[in-house]
């Protein structure tokens, strides 16, 4: 029988500007063992994808300079493939703008403040859909 590799563990990418929420995941996903790196908004979260390809973004919507919609219209011209990667984070109740925009995207999204437990759950289910 023949060894396996040990597979290494995930790599996801925190994009939210609320230093709070950020500190609460990186615990909470480094505990779960992933590998984490934050970026405090799109811009900063675009210069990180120049090295580093990601298993799973969470990206909060309202930020300043490139926010999570623009975030996302980017990586679908330049990294589709990440595009599918996605799961929003948003304080919006749900304005109209918001609504049209996650309704039209498709991907998941998680309202903030969130458990534990449905961080992990929406990030396993990216990580086998993705594997699939």
């Amino acid at each position: 029988m023949v060894p396996m590799a040990p597979s290494r563990p995930a790599t996801i990418l925190i994009i939210d500007d609320d230093p709070g929420i950020v500190t609460a995941l990186v615990a909470l996903l480094q505990r779960q063992g992933y590998m984490v790196m934050t970026a405090g908004n799109g811009a900063l979260a675009w210069e990180h994808l120049r090295t580093q390809r990601y298993a799973v973004i969470l990206c909060d919507l309202l930020m300043p300079e490139i926010d999570g919609q623009a975030f996302y219209t980017l990586l679908q011209q330049h990294y589709p493939c990440l595009a599918s990667r996605v799961i929003f984070l948003t304080g919006d109740m749900l304005g109209d703008t918001t609504t049209t925009f996650l309704h039209a995207c498709g991907q998941p999204w998680l309202f903030k403040p969130c458990r534990s437990e449905e961080v992990v759950h929406a990030i396993a289910q990216m990580l086998c859909a993705t594997e699939a």
